[in-house]
Parts: C-alpha cells; structure tokens; sequence
C-alpha cells in the first residue's frame, strides 16, 4: 500500500476509495505465499502463519509419510511439484471466483456472528478429532482455543505460538542429533571440536542465527501493539503471565523428576524451559516495575468498558458442547447444542432453529459419508451399541 501511494501522481485519492489501495496489498499478500513456501517444504521452517497451517495439514493428511524436508526434492519430488501447481492455479481460480460471486461474498459480512459460529464449533470439532480419534483431541482444542483468546485478549503474538507448535517436534529431533554430533567430536579431541565448530556450514548458520537475533531486538523497540490495543490495567495481564509462570515453573519440575532420562533426550526440553521461564520472570519484573499505562499491560477487555464480553458467553456454549460429546457422542450432543444455541443464544424462532439444526446435522453426516470418519463417542456409547452414526 505504501509502495502504491508513493508511486502514484494522485495521491490523494488514496484513503477514499482508491481501488489501487486494494489491489496493492492484496497482490503483495498472495505474492508471499510462493515464497513463503520455499523454507517450508525445503527445511520444515514455516514462511508465514498459513504455511504453519499447512504443514499441520500435510502431517496429518499424509498420516506421518509426509514430511518437509530433503525428502520433498527427492524421493517426493512430484508431490512438490503439486502443490507447486496447486498455488499458481489457486491464484488464478480464485481471482476468477472471487470477481464472479464478490455480491454474495460480500452479503456474507451481514450475517451476525451468533449464526456462524455454531457451524465453525461443528467444523473445527469434527476436524480436531480426526487427529487422534480421542475425546482428548477435543480437550485439547478448548485448551488451546482458551490460549489463543487469551492470547489475543493481551496482544501476545498468536502466530508465534502456532509456529512453536508446529517446529518443535523437528527442532527437538535436530537438536538431539546435534548433541550427538557435538559429543561425538569431543570425544575425538579438541582439533575435531575446532574443526566441527569453524566448519563453512556451522559458522553460516552462527552467523544468520546472530544476525536474526539482533535485526528481531532492534525492529522490536518500533512494534506497537496490534490495533492500538488500550492499556491502563495491570491485575489481568499480570494474572495471565504470572500463570504461565507457574505452569512452566511445574512443567520443568515434573521434567526433572523424571527418572532415568537421558540427556540426549533432555537437552532440548531443558534449554527451552530454562529459557522461557526466564523470559517469563523478566516479563514478570517489568509488569511489578512498568505503570499501567505501559503496553505491556495491553488488554482488548477495555475496549468493551466493563460490560462482559459475548464471546465467551459463545465460548461457554462450545465448552457445553464437548462436555455433552464426553456423555452421549457428538451427533446426538451436536443435535441438542444447535437447536438450543439457536434457540437461546441466537433467539430464531423454533423453526428457523430446526431447520438451521437439520441442515448442520446432514451437513456432518454427509462429510462423514464422504471422507469414510466416524465421529466422537461419548460414555453413551460404552453401554449401547448404536449404529452410525451414532456410534
């Protein structure tokens, strides 16, 4: 956009309608996907939060046999090429759809949010499932849905933590790899350990490592907080931090009371636990130092004053929504969510509430139908045998 506004000899159309303003950033935001693609398949490392998405997407819908990596330009060099093709054509189809249905598009901002959400709760459950085909799948997306809304809420970076989700089994395994390289040149002796260390490829990665450190401190200091987020309360960050504190504090203690763990197995658990917890208590003593109309204190809740946020009144819906999978199975726990949802939370009418209901239940069961997956069971299920899919 700022490259689009400065170029042009009529600048001050720019901010009223101006539709190179859109297309300039659109563009650069499509433009980033191919790049972004290239550490992702190549070395694993996501290029952009969405890349984070799609190798969470490529693990589990190619059941472990795909993995980022070398492997990608040799042995699955087709698949690449794949999806290669898949982006370009992408772009192109989408543009194509996108000029074609932009009216209905658009007439979809007029929906309110209490009719969308029930169908994104069915949808993202259902998917989370499949996983690991465990009720435990389901507790763990409220867990890490709660995170990310708290997340949010404080203004920390969501895409950070999506990216840690999805490098740590890779990091874990090269670091534990290093170590052993590492060890194995000690025992050789002090020249293999010069020679290991001042290798082209070591002191190359040394070097990006460095220099990524300190562009990322010093671009720090001119980050502001996403949307000028309001500050000026420090009881709920601080409440926040201080329980990721503790949680870290009990998830290093538990790690050393394991017994008999190797360190090899160790060494990346332990160095990042140490370091965030350190992290966390530095954060921690600029929170008691800092005067809460500091931005580490940055909390959306002000926006809103103090009336109570409607989002979490829905959260509480979908929380009612598992704990109803755990007993009677999800068809029957998303039958009675939809129609009450809709009913209540929603207040459509009783037939506008059945119809709605009837079409996100023939929905799932089609989708089902269709990809051969049975759906969650509850202790319902245990007792009585029932046939799909209430199975």
């Amino acid at each position: 956009y700022g490259h689009a506004v400065q170029t042009t000899k009529k600048k001050t159309e720019f901010g009223s309608g101006e539709i190179r303003g859109v297309i300039a950033p659109e563009s650069a935001n499509n433009a980033k996907e191919g790049g972004g693609l290239v550490p992702t398949l190549l070395f694993g490392i996501p290029g952009s939060g969405s890349m984070a998405i799609f190798i969470g997407a490529l693990a589990l819908l190619g059941q472990g046999e795909l993995e980022p990596g070398q492997k990608m330009l040799t042995e699955d060099l087709d698949i690449t090429y794949a999806i290669v093709w898949m982006l370009a054509l992408a772009n192109v189809l989408g543009t194509i759809l996108c000029i074609a249905l932009s009216n209905p598009i658009a007439r979809l901002t007029n929906i309110r949010f209490v009719l969308i959400a029930p169908f994104v709760f069915m949808i993202v459950s259902f998917a989370a499932f499949q996983s690991g085909q465990n009720l435990l799948d389901l507790a763990a997306l409220m867990g890490i849905g709660l995170i990310g809304i708290l997340l949010r809420r404080f203004d920390w970076s969501r895409p950070a933590f999506l990216i840690g989700f999805v490098l740590a089994k890779p990091v874990e395994q090269y670091s534990n790899n290093a170590y052993q390289i590492s060890t194995f040149r000690i025992d050789q002796g002090l020249q293999a350990v010069f020679e290991y260390l001042f290798s082209p490829i070591v002191l190359v990665l040394i070097v990006i490592t460095v220099l990524s450190v300190l562009v990322g401190i010093r671009q720090a200091k001119n980050i502001q907080a996403e949307g000028a987020v309001p500050s000026g309360r420090k009881r709920a960050p601080f409440l926040f931090l201080l329980s990721l504190t503790v949680f870290t504090a009990w998830f290093m203690i538990e790690m050393y009371s394991i017994p008999d763990y190797a360190w090899v197995d160790a060494v990346f658990p332990v160095v990042i636990s140490t370091f965030t917890f350190g992290c966390l208590l530095g954060l921690l003593v600029l929170m008691i130092l800092k005067p809460e109309q500091d931005l580490i204190f940055a909390d959306r809740e002000l926006e809103i004053g103090e009336q109570q946020h409607p989002f979490w009144r829905t959260l509480g819906w979908f929380a009612g929504l598992l704990v109803l999978t755990s007993l009677i199975g999800f068809i029957l726990a998303l039958a009675m969510f939809l129609l009450c949802f809709f009913i209540i939370r929603a207040q459509e009418s009783i037939s506008r509430s059945i119809v709605f209901s009837v079409s996100g239940i023939a929905f799932m069961l089609f989708m089902g139908w269709l990809l051969n997956r049975d759906f969650p069971p509850g202790l319902l299920q245990e007792f009585m045998n029932l046939p799909w899919p209430l199975t």
